[in-house]
């Protein structure tokens, strides 16, 4: 099995890291919770104009080990909009921190249905009745889909905040953000009433891995099987499910144009693993990824550096060549020789997904790319995945 780059080229490559960033603009600290607060006070003063029956205030924090109230009381079929600022570092030395669309979770009652916040805003109708509860996670940090908490997997050292304003609204939340979008001085409240108006919804049959929870990273394209992808700052991963028996025969075929990389570093080490793939997932819970890289050889096969991904997901550098960018790229794997050759041991029986992975959270940046006709296809099956 591959290993995660260690050594030299990783010192190499972190040192590199932080140099760009002491040389790159930075947001003034609080910035962002600050727009919180002032938007809170905005909301108290025009609370009965807009609509605005109930908000809440709230400070979250990385030590915090469970889910905290609010004191917001829903009940089924009320809309709630929820605004957030601020961030988590989880390490000063390689300046790695994340905001509130990347650790921001919510639910309504103790054993609701969890979500992650998908932006700076976002509103939602109540499936349920019962207090609005709020809590931070990194990515893939729960135990399970119930909400329980990992004590394997916490924040060590991090330090910041998210603030959070929690608005329950007496109608729908697009007339109340309608309302009060002339008194707001943040944009906040204009980037709220957009995302009610025009929400990025996954492609039909898609759905995020509920460990990293929702985003708006994925949207249908122009035409069918066409998926577009923009992460800006955040990590998704969508997947479909695919039961194909796996054998010698089975190639996995797609499309894919990438016009941004989310990084201009090599990605085998966690300060700089941002990359955009297409990934293949097997019965035993291991997944082979196909990326694209800024630096790495083509056929470099890595395993993932982070520390709840190493036990199962190695990579596999497909395309690297940054003259191809924004051209569209046909690409065809035999996956079960490929499984051999970048994994070995005992062979999986069957194929159970297929993944789009996009992650741009360490070095903070944008990667864009899309992808259409992706097929997998055996001696007597074939199965299109859009």
């Amino acid at each position: 099995m591959a290993e995660p780059a260690t050594g030299f080229p990783a010192l190499k490559t972190l040192a590199r890291a932080l140099l760009r960033r002491l040389d790159g603009f930075r947001r003034p600290p609080g910035a962002e919770r600050a727009h919180i607060e002032m938007l809170g006070q905005t909301i108290a003063a025009k609370r009965e104009m807009a609509g605005a029956v109930d908000f809440r205030s709230l400070e979250l924090k990385p030590e915090m080990k469970a889910w905290s109230p609010t004191g917001l009381l829903v009940s089924e079929g009320e809309q709630v909009t929820l605004f957030a600022g601020g961030k988590v570092s989880v390490s000063r030395l390689a300046d790695i921190s994340m905001g509130a669309k990347t650790v921001l979770w919510f639910r309504i009652g103790r054993d609701g249905p969890m979500s992650k916040i998908v932006n700076s805003s976002q509103s939602f109708t109540a499936a349920q009745s019962g207090e609005l509860l709020l809590a931070l996670q990194p990515p893939g940090g729960w135990m399970n889909a119930a909400g329980h908490f990992n004590p394997a997997i916490v924040w060590r050292g991090a330090r910041g905040a998210i603030q959070v304003l929690a608005v329950k609204w007496v109608d729908a939340a697009e007339p109340g953000l309608t309302a009060l979008l002339p008194f707001d001085r943040t944009g906040l409240v204009k980037n709220a009433m957009l995302q009610c108006r025009y929400p990025r919804q996954a492609p039909q049959g898609w759905r995020y891995l509920w460990s990293l929870g929702e985003g708006e990273i994925y949207a249908p394209g122009g035409g069918r099987g066409h998926i577009t992808c923009h992460t800006d700052r955040d990590v998704g991963i969508l997947q479909i499910p695919a039961d194909f028996e796996l054998d010698e025969t089975v190639k996995l075929s797609w499309k894919w144009r990438a016009f941004l990389l989310p990084s201009s570093l090599r990605e085998d080490i966690q300060p700089t693993h941002d990359y955009l793939s297409i990934a293949v997932e097997f019965d035993n819970g291991l997944d082979l990824t196909y990326m694209w890289s800024s630096e790495l050889p083509v056929d470099t096969i890595f395993q993932c550096p982070l520390p709840w991904w190493i036990e199962r997901e190695t990579h596999w550098v497909l395309r690297s060549n940054q003259r191809d960018l924004d051209k569209w790229l046909s690409e065809e794997r035999h996956v079960l020789a490929d499984y051999m050759s970048a994994i070995g041991g005992m062979a999986p029986k069957r194929i159970v997904a297929v993944w789009l992975i996009a992650n741009s959270v360490f070095q903070r940046g944008e990667g864009k790319c899309e992808y259409s006709d992706i097929l997998l296809r055996g001696a007597d099956r074939r199965m299109e995945l859009q």
